[in-house]
């Protein structure tokens, strides 16, 4: 009997757009109404979900040998690292928060970075609504891939009268299609920071010379002229060391702005990824990423506990990987030591260039299990179950494992 299920959230990207319509049969999607690509995959994981197996050492094993084997690396580890979490629902992270306590680990969202700027100046966000009723000036700071996602585009289009706002774009590539953008600007990664410490400079009537002058200008003018800005700001590349002092000039910016007008900055996740573990890591430890609880209370390092840190300094002697693309945003050394640990991986599809020591395949929460999900602007949605599946979810791999641990002696 086919069922239609209104108003789906789809995990898909960081758009988590929540007005999709699917059909099932209780067993399978059938259709999915959307012409969103990354939403379309996402959707169609679950028929390959369904038939994943647990491996030990790439061979199959039972559910409850392979949790027990997790366990085992798990209490045998000095340093264990937990990290992934990028699509998990948020009863699954505060299930490896609890794991990572527990067991001494350090646990970190992949946000850093911007954690470490946040720290040192604040933030000034908004949601995606405000963006749509009240923003007269758009800017997209290598944020194409969010620019040219059609969903993003049709939630920034108010109900009403259409918001009369320009659309700026600023990125060291930026694609030939133009279209609907009133500025452009070229700046390479490696300008960024002195980018933006001239463009507040202009803004406080400094008078400056140079290649980039003009361009800024009239940015600077556009920013002058507008009422309510909005700056989306995208990822740190995996090799950018200097990504969290462009956060701080960026916020310190936006906090110059506001003093004569509203300006917010909104941080977006790489392509395919959502907002991550930070919200709930921030309300469960006090910090959004780079957490270690050695010493029996969480302690935040970004310059220590960074996934990339920990595993480029050898740091971690195991890493358990959490939910879908864990690896996203690691670099390359990141990667090459995670080939010589012991590697866990719970989540709904196996990793493609690894062959982690333990798998266990899970459900995907917003199709096999109800939950909630942050968006990338801050908001806090609700995950439905659509259809059945033998697999467990990610939270209840989790908590079976924990049940097998025995509480680690802390550092003092």
């Amino acid at each position: 009997m086919k069922n239609v299920i209104e108003d789906v959230t789809c995990a898909g990207c960081c758009c988590v757009c929540d007005h999709i319509q699917v059909t099932t049969d209780g067993q399978q999607i059938i259709d999915v109404q959307t012409t969103c690509p990354q939403g379309q995959a996402w959707f169609a994981q679950s028929r390959q979900t369904e038939k994943q197996q647990p491996l030990i050492k790439g061979i199959d094993a039972s559910r409850e040998a392979a949790i027990a084997r997790a366990a085992g690396l798990i209490q045998e580890a000095q340093s264990p690292l937990l990290c992934g979490m990028g699509q998990s629902a948020v009863d699954a992270q505060r299930a490896a928060i609890s794991l990572a306590d527990l067991t001494g680990a350090t646990i970190d969202s992949g946000a850093s970075a911007a954690t470490r700027a946040l720290q040192q100046v604040g933030e000034a966000n908004c949601t995606l609504g405000e963006v749509r009723s009240r923003a007269d000036l758009i800017i997209y700071w290598n944020a194409e891939n969010l620019r040219f996602n059609a969903h993003h585009q049709q939630s920034l289009v108010p109900p009403g009268e259409p918001v009369p706002r320009k659309i700026v774009t600023v990125g060291s590539e930026l694609p030939g299609d133009s279209r609907g953008v009133d500025l452009s600007l070229t700046v390479s990664v490696e300008d960024e920071f002195e980018i933006l410490w001239r463009l507040r400079a202009l803004l406080k009537g400094v008078a400056l010379e140079g290649t980039t002058a003009g361009e800024l200008a009239s940015l600077a003018a556009l920013m002058q002229q507008s009422s309510y800005i909005v700056i989306f700001f995208g990822p740190a590349s995996p090799d950018e060391r200097l990504f969290h002092r462009k956060l701080e000039a960026l916020s310190l910016l936006a906090r110059e702005i506001q003093a004569e007008r509203r300006c917010h900055t909104i941080n977006v996740p790489a392509a395919g990824a959502t907002k991550g573990a930070e919200p709930v890591l921030a309300w469960q430890t006090g910090y959004a990423a780079a957490v270690n609880f050695a010493a029996g209370y969480p302690r935040f390092s970004p310059c220590e506990y960074s996934t990339v840190k920990m595993l480029e300094q050898g740091e971690a002697d195991l890493c358990l990987l959490i939910g879908e693309d864990p690896l996203t945003g690691l670099s390359d050394q990141a990667i090459q030591r995670l080939q010589q640990i012991p590697l866990i991986h719970v989540g709904p599809v196996p990793l493609v260039d690894l062959q982690p020591e333990v798998y266990i395949p899970t459900g995907i929460s917003g199709i096999h299990a109800a939950g909630s999900l942050y968006r990338f602007d801050g908001t806090p949605l609700p995950l439905r179950a659509l259809i059945s599946t033998q697999q467990a979810s990610e939270a209840e791999i989790l908590n079976q494992i924990e049940t097998l641990l025995k509480p680690v002696m802390h550092i003092c």
